[in-house]
């Protein structure tokens, strides 16, 4: 991949590894690849890349929405690398939750991170519907749909795309959200980690869902944990993951925080391209 636009990469922050052509994919990578705010890493990252995901938290005292001025750079950052962003909404809170309160708290942040970020035309809005349990039992998971489903029409009236809203595979089996499928036209974000960890079968997935997915997150998963780096998973699985999508043209974000398991992630991501 060439460097895009101007080559804004601050000096204190090693560059990325390219990742060689062809590949059908617009690739991705985290807003926390460096140990600094959303800004300096999206300068950062800019020119390596085609895609960030803007993880955002507004929990308390602790928030990293970035101010109107924040937006407006990033906004001339990605005109200026051909860039786009996804949006993950905060994830303290379920939209699912047993309490109204709770839910309630969470579809607030969700309409104002989307006012804020109206202006950057974001690729995908990364939607998680938790409050359940893989473990739960049939009328759990009615009440579950039932207090989700509400709150899930008001954030897209609100939005105004649905395409553009991703519902993302999580630890529970993902045909629970079929019903939020159904009833709105919205895209699918499949998380490969989730699904390695979870022993779902993977391959099925894909098959299912992918002509509805806009947005994939690839990183490495052990121990019971997710999010390594992408050497930490068996490379022949990668392999295997990359040949299931074939010519997938949407973004594929390596979903990993910290620069040294981004830059092995390139890497493994490289030769798994180049040894299918």
């Amino acid at each position: 991949m060439e460097l895009k636009g101007e080559a804004r990469v601050l000096t204190a922050f090693p560059p990325l590894p390219h990742v060689p052509e062809p590949h059908a994919f617009r690739l991705g990578v985290t807003s926390y690849v460096h140990p600094a705010d959303i800004l300096p890493n999206v300068e950062a990252v800019a020119p390596f890349v085609d895609d960030i995901e803007l993880v955002f938290f507004d929990s308390g005292e602790h928030s990293n929405l970035p101010s109107a001025q924040d937006i407006r750079t990033l906004r001339d950052l990605a005109a200026a690398h051909d860039l786009t962003y996804t949006v993950h909404f905060p994830i303290d809170k379920a939209l699912g939750s047993p309490s109204p309160a709770e839910r309630e708290d969470l579809l607030t942040q969700m309409l104002r991170i989307g006012d804020l970020c109206r202006p950057l035309q974001p690729h995908g809005w990364l939607l998680h519907v938790e409050g359940i349990t893989p473990a739960a039992l049939p009328e759990r998971i009615h009440e579950w749909q039932r207090d989700a489903l509400p709150l899930i029409a008001r954030l897209d009236r609100h939005l105004g795309d649905s395409r553009r809203i991703c519902l993302e595979n999580l630890g529970y089996p993902f045909a629970w959200c079929d019903p939020f499928l159904a009833q709105f036209p919205f895209s699918i974000c499949l998380d490969a980690g989730h699904l390695w960890q979870g022993g779902f079968d993977w391959r099925d997935h894909v098959a299912r869902y992918l002509p509805r997915t806009r947005v994939i997150h690839l990183y490495g998963t052990a121990e019971g944990s997710r999010h390594f780096s992408l050497t930490v998973s068996p490379a022949q699985l990668v392999r295997d993951f990359l040949v299931s999508i074939g010519n997938y043209d949407e973004v594929l974000t390596l979903e990993t925080f910290g620069h040294e398991d981004t830059v092995s992630s390139l890497e493994r991501l490289s030769e798994c391209l180049s040894n299918p």
